[in-house]
Order: C-alpha cells, then structure tokens, then sequence
C-alpha cells in the first residue's frame, strides 16, 4: 500500500490506483493522513473540506465520504485505514506507506550523513527523499484551509534540495550542478543559498568569470526588487571568488579508477546477455550481483568487460577490475585482493591487517559511491563474498567455469555456445569476411568443428588470418581429423587444450576418472547408467559426479529422461582432451574394460527389450555371455517405452559399436551390432527415425573389425545382417548375395543356427522375387534344422513363408498344413506378432479358395492384434488385403476405405513394396467398378514400381489386371500381348496363376 501525498493525493496497491471519487473525499483524506496516527476533531475536517460555509447536512456527508473512502479501501485489497473517534476520525498507517513519512526520514538520513562528513551519503538519501515528489504537494486539492500545510512542504522540498546541492559540492561534484543551479535561481531568484552554491560550482569547473557575473545578477536583483544588498555568505564567496581563494575549491578528489581492460574488438552476438546484464545492473538503488558462469573459452570475459563498458556511466565513481586467478593453481586470496582494492581507493593508506577488517573497510568505503566491480574468473563463493559491497549503489559482475550457487541474491547467467549464424559472423571478423563469404561450406564446417565455442573460433580464424595462402577449406581438412585437432585449435599463447586443462586439473579424482572414460567412450550423449557402469559406481554417486562435471563447465545438460534421471553431454573438444588425458592415463586393458562394460550394459537392455517386445525376427546365433546386467531400475525406464527408449538411445548405441570396432573389440560390436538388427531396425516398425543408415554403419564396423580380427563367425553374422538389411529396403538381388556368403561362413564354421537363419532368410528373399522352387528349396531345408534346434518361433516363422510360398503356387492342401501349424506354435509361444501374420496369410489362403467371408473374417482380426502392437506398417497390410477381399465381396466403398488408408500409410513410411501392393489392389476395385482409365493409372503406376524393385512375379499379376483393362476399352491386341508376357512370367515361375488362366 502507498499513500501519496507529495503530488497529486493518491492509493495504490501494487501497480494499481485506487478510485477515491471527487475533490471533497480527497481533501478529507489528505487532512487525516497530514495528521496520521493522530485523532482530526470533526470540525477540523469540516473545515478541510468546506472551508467556512459547510452545509446543515455537513456531519451525515462527512460521514458518507468516510464510508466511500472506506469502501474503495476494502475493494481494493487494503486495510481500511480510517478508525472512528468520540471526536473524530484517525487514520492508522504503517510508517512506511505514506510517502511524506519515508521523504522526512530519508532528510534525517542524509542530514545525519552531513553531519558524519559523509557528504556523498548524504547526497545519495536526499536525492531519494527529492524522488518520492510529484509536484506540488497535495495536487488535485484546492482547498485553503490545507495551504499552509502545502506552503510548509513545498519549503522543506526546496530547503531539501539546497542541502543536496551543498552535499555534492562537499562531495567534490560540481561539474554536473551548474546547468541544475541555474535552472534553480531561475526559478528562486530570492534564494541566496543557492546563488552561492551556483558561484562555488562555477568556479570549481574553472570558470571565475562567470562566477563573478552570477554575483552581479544576484547584487541587482536583490537591489531593484527587494532594496536589500546580498547578504553575508554571498558576499564572502564573491570575495573569495575575486581573490581566487584555494580553500573554495574544496577538498581534493582523486579520480575515479578506470580498470577495466579494452573488450575484445571481435566481440560479437551477444545482446540477449548484453541486455540481461543491463538489465540487473542498471538499478541505482539495488545491489546487484551477476555471475557469468560458463566453460573455458566461450567468452565470459569478453561478455563482462563489454557489458561493463556499456555500462560505465551508470557508474560514475569508477569501475574496479580484479583478476582472481580461479583456474591457476595459486587462486588470489580475498585478502590479496583486498589489499590491491584499498590502495586503489586509499592512496597512502595502510591496509588493516586481518580479512574481516580489510572486508569492512572495503565496504565503508564503497558505501558512498557507484562503483561498477568484475571479479573475474572467480573460483569459489568464499573467494567472491569477501569482494561484495555491502550498501545500495554499486553493482558487480562475476566470470566463473563454476556455477556458484551458494552465492545468495545473484542471478547466474549460462553462457552458452555461439548458433552457427553468429559463430560464423565471428570467424568471419577474425579471418576476413571475404574469405568466408567465397568458402561457405568449409566455414560451416569449422564452425560445427570448433563447437561454436568462441575461443575455439578465435583461434580458427587467427590461424587462417596469419596464413593468407591458405584456403578456408584446407584448415577445415585439417581439423577433421578429431586426432590433431585440439594441436590445430593453437595460435600465439591462445590453445583451447590448455584452456580445458586447467578445468581438468581443478577436478577431484573420480571426477577426473568419469571425464576420462566418458571422453574415450565418445558418445554424443549418455545416461548416468553408462557414467556409473563407466565408473563402476552407483547410479546416485555418478550422478553427483555428473552434476559437479556441469558446475564446473566440463559436461552439459540434454534433458530428463523416464525416470527422472538427467542425460549428459561433452562438448566435442572437451571430449577430445578427455579421450587424450584417458590414452596418456590409462593402460590399454583398463580403457577396453570401460568400453566392454558399457556396451555389455547395453547389450543387456537390448536383449530384455528382445525378450518383452518380440519382432518375430530370428537371430542369427545366440549371444555367447558378453552381456553384462544393469541397475534395475534402468531396464523398468526402457520396459516402460521401448521404442521411446531405443530412439533415446539411438546415435549413442552407433558410436558405441563404432568404438568396439575402433579398439578392436570383434566379439561385444558384433553381438551389439546383431542385437540392434533384430530389435531396433525390424522393418514393419521402425524405432529409428534413419533405421537404414543406422544398420549399415553399425554392421559396417563391426564387418571391419570381424575381418581384421579373422573373426569368422561374426563375419558370418554381419553378412546375414547386411542381408536383412537389403531385403527391408526391397533390394532383393543384393539381399540374396550377401545371405549366400553368410550361408557359406556358416557352414565352414558348423554353426547350425545362424546357417538356420540364413536359409530361412534366403526363402523369404526368393519368395519376394517369385523365385518360388528355389524359395520353398531353402525354407525346407531351415525348418529341418530348427526342427533339430528345437527352436519353436523360429520354426513358426519358416512354416508361415512356406505356407505363403505352397499358396503362390496354388498348392493349397500344403499351404494350409504349413499355415495352421505356424498359428498353433505362435500361440503357444505367446508371439502376438507372428499371430497376425499368420492370420492374415490364411485369410489370403481363404480368399484364393473364394472363401471370402472367412478371409476377411480373419484378416480382420490380425487387423485388430497389428492395432494394438501399435505396427502401423503390418496394420496398413491387413487394410490392403481385407480391401482386396471386400472388393470380391462387391462392398466397394468400405474396400475403397481401406485401401486409400493402406496406400496413405506405406506412402508415409516410404514402403514401396507396400505402395506398390495397394496401388495394384485400387486398380483391382476401380476395374471393379468399371472406372476403366482410373484403373489404368492405378495399373500403369504400380507396374513401374514392381520394375524398380524387380519382382517379377507380382509385375506380372499387375499385367494380368492391367490387360484386362485394355480388354474392356476395345484395346485387344494390347491386352493379348500384356497377358501373354504375364503368362510366360506365370510359367517360369511355376506360379498358380499359369494354371487359373489355362495355360
């Protein structure tokens, strides 16, 4: 609550006015609150409001008035501060609230500042007290029975203002009161005070003359207007003037230091910070304290000492600048420090001995005075809280690679990387704008080289700026090789190693032991499970190692998983010095320990994710014991979402099985590698947002490392995998050569269940391509070999594509005995997945036979089971073919339904198999419905789609539609010749087609 009623007589709450009516109900309140806490006699007020001549009905009105004030009061929020009297009325305010109160004890301040001799003090209070006026005091009332009040105030304002005038000058500031004096005795020609302290401003700014001349005007005004000569301290100061007296210059004032050192001239993109600094320290009446905390080189300094200047006039006594040595390994004591400060503001002076006195001198002497302080480089709040003032007026900016949250009352502001658009514009004001501006690429890549870390930058472009003969992208060739880059990243006495070092060398041991093995393991992002199985501690220690990693600036933040557990980061050349110091630390055998730890961890999860959530993919063999359990509640978070989890965990898992190979660590990158394949890539529903590029790069190091290492077996495995791989993306020929050569490995190696796998994936490969003899060949001779393994899903999976393969060729009495044994050992395993697929193959069984209500009996609940796994790719199949299926059924707008969705949803997940299927089954229902040219397009675009994929057998069934279509517009000869090649395909393939259509 604020009364005001030095201006116009107002309430406010907050940021809001309270309504109190007319001029009558104001005066009444300015005529309780000149008298607060004091009972005002009901004539007293009658007198306030209506002068002599109230009314009869004076006392019921006056009343009313109370009750309106009252009620504004109370609608507002605010005690209704008015209290009943026998008499009259009081008002009962906190001290506090009434603005003529704080300006009267604000005056008591200064002048009791005055009489200490702390005359900038004394300045400082009553220009406070001067800034709770308005304008005339109690404005809005035009009342003469309150006049003399308002005469009373509005002289002890300016009595105010003179004594804050002579405070300045006694504080040695006259340069800036001539322009405000003479506005003054414009205003007050009769103030002969401050006439004087005009003539005393203006001789203290070297200008006697026009000291003199003010003498002169003040001698003639006086004269003519008043008939009085000036009075005696006028007259001493003209003689003073005229005699050039030393003593009217007043007490000597040493300058206000000016410590801060030049910013940086490529300073650049940093005006959100800017004005957040600007923000917190341009308060005059706040002691405001921010922290610039960030890692080594990303430019807290350069943000401190720019903002510091920009600054500078906000803090007219000075700026002190203080290097606190946080990363050496001698850090400045605050008693260094403090020494160094008071000679800076005592010259001559003998600093206390001890801390504490140092300390309250430091602040006695700062507490007078608007000093702008950078402490840079701090290391500890108990470095720093010695260093801050303790009075209103100064304002300080700390530099730190710690957080210093222990600091109370300071706003910590992260400094962060530079974007790319400003890291860019600053490797461009280093090295010369021309040069990036005709090398582009090569200047993003060292920005995303350098991590948009400024120093870094700097560095980059000093080097580019020292060799003119060099192109832009010969350095950026250079610095991708992450081997030599930190020895790139080096100029003069500027080296980014250097400047992580002394971070690292500040860490105690087990931080230093988790940066080292995070460094070589080299991830891009990491759980606290992979820092703690790193270090072979606890989930929660490695957490407060982690957490002290990003106070320190040596480790980020990326967010919170699941289970409310942080993920970590290292910036890239952090990581890089962390991947040296673990080479330079640690033996061979500890560093492949840490890698064979992590990713058996992770090897682990991929295997209970496998277990929970299966794909109905066959691993190639089983994992020999390289897994290696974690903390359980790690796998509760990943059960939770596996698929969620998995993408979590994406480019992490790559770079893991890149390092095994790297190290040559064959046996745990293989199994990783296969793992991942059989969970995470599964092609009816993709986990990774890039599952294609993800298998290959993993399978293609491990393949590596497998080969160098004569690693057969994994050699064998990854082929197989490399084999899937091309089958997911319809690249059936290259599918099949590489299963052929697992299929040989395996063999060689007498290993029966990867040779099991690949047999079976051979089948489904030459399925695809309507190699029917040779697919049911390979699918026969793999059940033998599971039925031996006694291996009950992988034995279903090899019965449902015979039985797929026995329906392509029309030979349906094995078609089914394959089909209904694959359902009943999918059920028995509790394999929901390879349910649905087997229900949906019999409902194509049924639709062959012209089964139809049963096919699509059937079809709708696999439908139902791929809905509720979620797999949108295998429910966009069920859609195709329940569409085929009711197409027959002559219900052609339901068909129409679902085949529009299928089509939509494989063209969203880029499955041209899929496209290609539910193109062809459109064309289907649009000859259907004798729509003869929508079907055509339908035909003639599926067709092209078969080509691309080389599936000879289903290009064929499209001719077969597509003449059809030529045969019902009249197009014989076209549609004899389109159906003759269909036949011939229909032969070669021993499909049951060539027998439906008579040959």
């Amino acid at each position: 609550m604020e009364l005001r009623l030095l201006g116009p007589v107002e309430v406010w709450n907050g940021e809001r006015q309270v309504p109190l009516g007319g001029g009558k109900p104001r005066a009444l309140l300015a005529a309780l609150l000149l008298d607060a806490g004091r009972v005002v006699t009901v004539e007293r007020l009658m007198e306030a409001i209506w002068q002599e001549d109230p009314p009869v009905t004076a006392r019921g009105v006056l009343q009313t008035y109370v009750a309106s004030l009252r009620r504004a009061f109370t609608a507002a929020g605010l005690p209704a501060i008015i209290v009943s009297h026998r008499v009259g009325y009081a008002a009962e305010v906190p001290h506090d609230a009434l603005d003529r109160c704080v300006f009267e004890r604000l005056v008591e301040d200064g002048r009791r500042a005055a009489r200490g001799g702390d005359h900038a003090g004394a300045a400082r209070s009553l220009r406070e007290a001067l800034a709770l006026w308005r304008g005339p005091a109690l404005g809005g009332i035009d009342d003469a029975c309150l006049r003399s009040e308002v005469a009373r105030l509005e002289e002890l304002r300016l009595t105010v203002v003179e004594e804050r005038v002579a405070a300045d000058l006694a504080a040695g500031r006259a340069e800036g009161l001539v322009d405000e004096l003479t506005e003054l005795v414009a205003a007050h020609p009769a103030r002969e005070r401050l006439r004087r302290d005009l003539m005393v401003a203006l001789y203290r700014s070297g200008r006697q003359t026009d000291a003199l001349a003010v003498y002169q005007q003040s001698r003639r005004v006086l004269v003519e207007e008043l008939g009085i000569e000036p009075g005696p301290e006028l007259q001493a100061v003209h003689e003073a003037v005229l005699r050039s007296d030393p003593a009217l210059l007043g007490p000597a004032r040493p300058a206000p230091p000016r410590q801060l050192p030049p910013p940086p001239p490529d300073f650049t993109a940093r005006d959100e910070e800017i004005a957040e600094l600007a923000g917190r320290l341009g308060k005059p009446d706040a002691r405001p304290v921010c922290v610039i905390f960030g890692p080594g080189g990303v430019g807290k300094s350069a943000l401190a000492l720019s903002a510091a200047h920009e600054l500078a006039d906000l803090y007219p006594d000075g700026q002190l600048h203080v290097e606190l040595r946080g990363t050496s390994e001698a850090p400045a004591t605050p008693l260094e420090v403090l020494g160094r400060l008071l000679r800076e503001l005592e010259p001559g002076a003998s600093p206390p001995a001890t801390p504490e006195e140092c300390a309250a001198r430091y602040r006695t002497l700062l507490a007078d005075r608007r000093k702008l302080v950078v402490l840079d480089d701090a290391a500890t709040e108990r470095q720093v809280r010695p260093l801050l003032p303790g009075a209103r007026g100064c304002g300080v900016i700390v530099t730190s690679r710690n957080r210093l949250s222990g600091l109370a009352g300071a706003t910590v502001l992260d400094l962060g990387l530079l974007p790319d658009a400003a890291a860019t514009r600053l490797l461009a004001r280093v090295a010369g704008p021309e040069r990036v501006a005709a090398e582009p690429q090569a200047a993003e890549r060292i920005v995303r080289q350098c991590g948009g870390l400024p120093l870094a930058l700097r560095i980059a472009g000093a080097r580019l700026s020292a060799r003119r003969q060099w192109s832009v992208a010969r350095l950026a060739d250079r610095l991708a090789d992450e081997q030599r880059r930190l020895d790139e990243l080096a100029v003069g006495d500027q080296e980014v190693r250097a400047g992580i070092a002394l971070s690292y060398d500040m860490l105690p041991g087990q931080a230093k032991t988790a940066l080292r093995r995070l460094g070589l393991l080299g991830l891009p992002y990491f759980p606290v499970w992979v820092a703690a199985t790193a270090m072979e501690t606890g989930l929660d220690e490695a957490e407060r190692v982690l957490d002290h990693l990003v106070d320190t600036s040596l480790a980020s933040v990326v967010d919170i998983d699941a289970a409310g557990r942080t993920r970590y980061r290292l910036h890239d050349l952090i990581r890089l010095f962390a991947r040296e110091r673990a080479h330079a630390e640690e033996e061979r055998a500890g560093r492949e320990a840490v890698v064979r730890r992590v990713l058996g961890g992770w090897l682990w999860l991929v295997e209970r994710l496998s277990e929970a959530v299966p794909t109905g993919a066959i691993p190639m063999r089983a994992t020999p014991g390289l897994a290696r359990p974690v903390d359980a509640e790690v796998l509760r978070v990943a059960l939770a979402d596996p698929h969620g989890w998995l993408r979590g965990e994406e480019e992490a898992l790559i770079v893991a099985v890149e390092l095994a190979a790297a190290l040559d660590l064959d046996d745990i990158a293989v199994e990783l590698a296969a793992a991942l394949s059989s969970v995470a890539f599964e092609g009816s529903q993709y986990v990774f947002d890039n599952p294609f590029a993800a298998w290959h790069r993993t399978h293609e190091a491990a393949l590596a490392v497998a080969r160098r290492t004569d690693n057969a077996l994994g050699e064998a495995t990854l082929l197989a995998g490399l084999g899937h791989l091309y089958y997911e993306r319809d690249q059936y020929s290259e599918s099949r050569e590489y299963l052929s050569q697992a299929l040989s490995l395996f063999r060689t190696a007498r290993d029966a269940r990867g040779e099991a796998a690949t047999l079976a994936a051979l089948g489904a490969a030459c399925r695809e391509q309507g190699y029917l003899p040779e697919a049911l060949h390979f699918l026969n001779r793999a059940g033998l070999l599971w039925a031996d393994l006694a291996d009950p899903a992988a034995l279903a999976h090899v019965r449902r594509l015979a039985g797929s393969v026995h329906l392509e060729r029309g030979d349906y009495a094995a078609a089914r005995a394959e089909l209904t044994g694959a359902l009943s050992l999918y059920q028995a395993e509790g394999n929901r997945r390879g349910e649905g697929l087997t229900l949906r193959t019999l409902s194509m069984y049924h639709r062959a036979r012209g089964e139809l209500t049963r096919s699509a009996e059937l079809c709708e609940r696999a439908l139902a089971i791929f809905r509720e796994l979620g797999d949108r790719l295998l429910e966009a199949y069920c859609m195709r073919s329940l569409g085929k299926t009711l197409t027959r059924l002559g219900r052609h707008d339901a068909a129409r339904g679902e085949l529009t969705g299928s089509l939509a949803v494989t063209r969203s997940l880029h499955d041209r198999w899929g496209e290609a299927c539910s193109l062809r089954t459109l064309g289907e229902l649009d000859l259907a419905e004798g729509r003869l040219y929508q079907a055509k397009e339908r035909l003639t675009e599926a067709l092209a789609l078969w080509e691309t994929l080389r599936a000879a057998l289903f290009r064929a069934r499209t001719q077969r539609d597509l003449a059809r279509v030529h045969e019902a517009l009249g197009d014989d000869d076209a549609a004899k010749k389109i159906m003759a090649e269909a036949l011939e395909t229909f032969r070669l393939h021993e499909a049951r087609e060539f027998t439906e259509l008579g040959g």
